[in-house]
């Protein structure tokens, strides 16, 4: 069949992200590595700088000056494209913004349609999602108070960073949220839980309000579910007689996401005491 315009476009809509570093990605990659681990104003810092990356990612890299420790560490990355990202993701960490070219490197792995993007603080790599699902959390995270925010960011950073930690990601989002609701719920109470808080408000829902509902108790009844849902499904949290099971990375996705609506409902006064 001939060719046809827009074929390229629709093949691009329908091809799946590539994992680790595909071949049509390692040449700019690296050359994104090298522009920022490489000080042509100072041979001894661009050294210091592939020495201290060597040690921190177990590395051995012979030779006295940095064009034969780059040549190695060139050789290593091609053979395993996942050191190559350990290595972008360290210098990323290691490097000031500015330094680093984050922008640079975000543009190159979006055109090459790569599974991970820059996070939106320059400071590592995370899944790439679709804009509005990865601005609504950041918003909620930005709007709220005291330590729920940051709560909020470690649990969205451990579900969806290359390297996932599901069960941080879930406890993180359950401190999110009980970070929110503790100025609302038995404040008194300094150590309450998520759980405590499930029993306050449905001793007394009528004690509390949801926006959405005008008339009885349907939205608070809504409210104390997805609370229920968060708390309920923490497999991790206690021993028993039978093995505890770590969440999975699609559930720990799924309580950030919960999380992130809770501290949502209770930043803006969607939910609040009546």
């Amino acid at each position: 069949m001939s060719w046809m315009p827009g074929r390229r476009r629709a093949r691009l809509n329908l091809e799946e992200p590539f994992d680790d570093v595909p071949d049509h990605l390692v040449r700019e990659v690296w050359e994104w590595v090298q522009s920022a681990a490489v000080n042509f104003h100072s041979e001894t810092e661009t050294e210091v700088r592939l020495r201290m990356l060597a040690v921190e990612l177990r590395l051995v890299l012979p030779g006295s000056d940095w064009q034969t420790m780059m040549q190695e560490l060139a050789r290593k990355c091609f053979n395993d494209r996942g050191l190559m990202l350990d290595v972008v993701e360290l210098l990323l960490e290691r490097l000031d913004p500015w330094v680093s070219k984050s922008d640079m490197l975000g543009t190159v792995l979006a055109a090459g349609n790569s599974a991970y993007t820059v996070r939106s603080d320059g400071r590592g790599l995370e899944l790439r999602l679709a804009p509005g699902v990865r601005n609504a959390v950041t918003e909620t995270a930005e709007r709220a108070k005291g330590s729920a925010s940051e709560h909020l960011v470690a649990a969205w950073n451990s579900a969806y960073g290359r390297k996932k930690d599901a069960p941080k990601a879930y406890s993180e989002s359950i401190k999110a949220v009980e970070a929110a609701l503790a100025p609302l719920v038995s404040p008194s109470n300094v150590k309450q839980t998520l759980g405590t808080m499930i029993r306050d408000i449905s001793a007394k829902p009528s004690k509390w309000n949801f926006s959405v509902a005008d008339t009885g108790s349907s939205g608070v009844a809504t409210v104390l579910t997805m609370m229920r849902t968060l708390w309920d499904g923490q497999t991790s949290r206690h021993g028993g007689l039978t093995p505890t099971r770590a969440e999975t990375d699609a559930e720990a996705r799924t309580a950030v996401h919960l999380a992130a609506a809770l501290v949502q409902f209770a930043t803006s006064k969607a939910f609040d005491v009546a």
